[in-house]
């Protein structure tokens, strides 16, 4: 009997990932729906404890369930046929044509095409997006991280005066020099959103779009002749209410499709308190041109959440890199940062 009982628990968990997205809103479903990938755990214990007592008819049921989530993991490591993608409710516009820009055209900031259409002379950038924690992550740390990687553009979250001065002090400005913070308000969570840049960005906005959270900084790159535009985002996590993360993730889309947006590529970066296995993320990838950048790449997971524990690694995916599909990921990769609870992501990215 405790075996059904563990085996109808799961299954019910399970079953949570595909309730309808305007229901994901109320708690604790958002966080019962973040662990679903750790689920194989528990169903694998019940499985063995099932097949070792010979309870062969809760052993053939903890089965189904483990291939029901083997088979959504398989998703992050390989291309899925687009029928089974709709089945699983996955995006599966992963080979969109890219938005309309100006043509490519000389650049200083650019690798140079020659226009035999090789992938590897298109213009590439190195991104990185990092949650500090409510301005405690270490700046010396963040700061020789973009100096190692070369980053072009630095995304960061819950950002305080006294982190933005620390960084400075640590020289952010030799590699970074350019800036563009959010907009104070009394929405701000954990602090502001921030952006940093090598290049001067031709446009930037302090708050892009209307999103019930910190407020979103945009800047715009001229890359290879075309318009880039970056956004550094924050929704609200479910702990600040239920609602606003519902509708702070609803309202990435606006980067996309916003009146008074430019239509051009964009790419967003930050902690979205969100991953595939909700149903709200899911249906933003759907409606919108983005596609999840750690997904589009089928290398696994890329876990950020939480790395502050001792001894326990990141154990989900809540810091994303979003694109459109003028723009293709090369490698995702991340790293921990000493006072921060997230892991930073390390994205590079090429224009196609």
């Amino acid at each position: 009997m405790l075996l059904w009982m563990c085996c109808a628990l799961i299954g019910l968990w399970m079953t949570l990932r595909d309730i309808p997205g305007r229901y994901d809103a109320r708690r604790p479903l958002p966080e019962l729906i973040a662990l679903i990938p750790l689920l194989w755990i528990p169903t694998t214990v019940v499985l063995i404890v099932a097949v070792s007592t010979s309870a062969w008819p809760q052993s053939i049921v903890a089965a189904a369930l483990l291939c029901a989530q083997l088979l959504w993991h398989s998703a992050m490591y390989v291309k899925l046929p687009k029928a089974l993608l709709r089945i699983y409710d996955l995006p599966d516009h992963l080979e969109s044509p890219g938005i309309a820009t100006v043509p490519p055209q000389s650049s200083s900031t650019a690798v140079p095409d020659d226009g035999a259409g090789i992938e590897e002379q298109r213009p590439t950038l190195k991104l990185m997006t990092l949650n500090c924690r409510f301005g405690r992550a270490d700046a010396q740390s963040i700061v020789q991280l973009v100096r190692n990687e070369g980053i072009d553009v630095l995304a960061l979250q819950e950002v305080t005066p006294h982190l933005l001065h620390s960084l400075e002090s640590c020289g952010i400005r030799a590699e970074l020099p350019f800036t563009v913070t959010g907009e104070a308000q009394a929405d701000d969570n954990g602090g502001s959103n921030a952006l940093m840049l090598r290049s001067k960005p031709s446009a930037s906005s302090g708050s892009a779009i209307d999103i019930p959270a910190a407020a979103t900084p945009t800047a715009t790159l001229t890359i290879g002749g075309r318009q880039l535009r970056f956004a550094s985002t924050h929704p609200k996590s479910p702990g600040r209410g239920g609602l606003f993360w519902h509708r702070g993730i609803e309202s990435l889309g606006a980067l996309d499709s916003a009146a008074g947006l430019p239509k051009m590529e964009t790419v967003i970066l930050g902690d979205l308190n969100s991953s595939l296995y909700h149903p709200v993320f899911r249906t933003l990838l759907r409606t919108s041109a983005f596609v999840d950048a750690s997904y589009q790449l089928h290398s696994g997971y890329h876990r950020t959440f939480p790395s502050s524990w001792r001894y326990v690694p990141p154990l989900i995916e809540i810091d994303h890199v979003l694109i459109t599909p003028g723009l293709r990921p090369v490698s995702l990769s991340t790293s921990a940062i000493p006072g921060s609870d997230h892991r930073a992501v390390i994205a590079s990215i090429r224009l196609l």
